[in-house]
């Protein structure tokens, strides 16, 4: 069963007055009453997008959204009146987050942009998303690689130089059926 793809709403002020019925275009539309309320959601990257829309950007609300973009990061507009530079700059550091500058006139919503700021929304989140991806992937490695190179000094401490003690890992991990980056995580550099 396909899941339906859903659009959060949370507006922190005038909320009665949003136009954006209980559906838009493909979405399932679910309107929150706090930001907070979306950390009880099950999220999806590629089927939901949230709007989060206020007079500026708390440190509470940045919080949350940092949050949500390290365990279930989706696509994020946020729209604000007015905002401190510093949290602005920390909300865009990751790169998967639309802001744009909003008058809260929400009656006033022109659906047609909304739709394309949604579009644009998902694109910028999918491309840094990817990035992101990679960054830590590449991170990943370096830690693997220098924790690598830690076992093989202690090694190399016992007498053995640095292309014996790779070719033991390397030989330790095969008969061990995994990596040798999963072997050295079981090696006691203490």
């Amino acid at each position: 069963m396909e899941r339906e793809m859903t659009l959060f709403t949370c507006f922190t002020e005038q909320t009665d007055k949003f136009l954006i019925t209980d559906t838009f275009n493909e979405y399932d539309v679910t309107h929150l009453i706090k930001l907070q309320d979306i950390e009880r959601m099950t999220l999806s990257d590629e089927e939901d997008v949230l709007i989060f829309t206020c007079v500026e950007i708390n440190d509470v609300a940045l919080q949350l959204l940092l949050r949500i973009m390290k365990f279930a990061p989706i696509p994020i507009i946020v729209q604000a009146q007015t905002y401190q530079q510093e949290t602005l700059m920390r909300l865009l550091k990751c790169g998967r987050v639309t802001f744009e500058l909003a008058d809260l006139d929400l009656a006033s919503v022109d659906l047609d942009r909304l739709a394309q700021r949604i579009e644009l929304a998902k694109l910028r989140f999918s491309v840094a998303h990817v990035q992101q991806q990679k960054i830590e992937q590449l991170e990943s490695a370096l830690d693997a690689q220098k924790l690598i190179a830690k076992v093989k000094a202690k090694l190399q401490l016992n007498g053995l130089t640095e292309p014996q003690a790779h070719k033991l890992l390397q030989k330790q991990a095969m008969e061990a059926g995994i990596s040798v980056e999963q072997f050295i995580l079981q090696f006691p550099l203490n």
